[in-house]
């Protein structure tokens, strides 16, 4: 069953799988910079993981303005999400926000979004976690600001060290 959740400003998250193939195909074609896509990957690279993967271990979010998508966010259940996630976790991977709707407060309402649909489409799971870049002090922020919290020491990640950060669902 697919999901969405309207936000304000005109911000709405749905399903990927709720998308028209213009919407699909128009999220296929944003971009972020370079540094960004070796972090969480390419949006083509992250919809097609989504559309490919098991609905019951993987999800896909479309951030939308006004209909227009602008970013991604991508969910994922134990066997896909991190060998380090517990069985009670949701982990989010690759919120994407296009380089031309960054820094508007965007990525705060997708995650703000994630969240509020987390408990809908998995309500067995009680925590939502993530990684974030260590020098990613944006991210680290909103995060934090949001009340996750590190749930222990700075490790080192695939590309560099790394916070963990999780928060409970409510």
């Amino acid at each position: 069953m697919g999901r969405s959740h309207a936000m304000n400003a005109g911000i709405e998250l749905r399903e990927l799988g709720q998308l028209n193939t213009q919407q699909l195909h128009d999220l296929r074609m944003l971009k972020i910079p370079d540094q960004q896509v070796e972090f969480g990957g390419s949006f083509s690279q992250s919809v097609d993981e989504c559309l490919g993967g098991p609905p019951a271990s993987i999800r896909g979010l479309g951030i939308l303005l006004d209909g227009l998508p602008i970013g991604l966010v991508v969910l994922k259940r134990p066997p896909l999400s991190p060998e380090w996630a517990a069985e009670d976790m949701i982990t989010l991977h690759g919120l994407k926000i296009d380089a031309r709707w960054q820094g508007q407060g965007h990525g705060k309402a997708g995650f703000t979004g994630a969240v509020a649909l987390c408990a809908a489409i998995w309500p067995e799971a009680k925590r939502l976690a993530l990684t974030v870049d260590a020098d990613n002090h944006v991210a680290l922020a909103l995060y934090k600001g949001f009340g996750m919290t590190d749930s222990g020491p700075v490790i080192q990640g695939r590309i560099g060290l790394e916070h963990r950060l999780e928060i409970a669902l409510d």
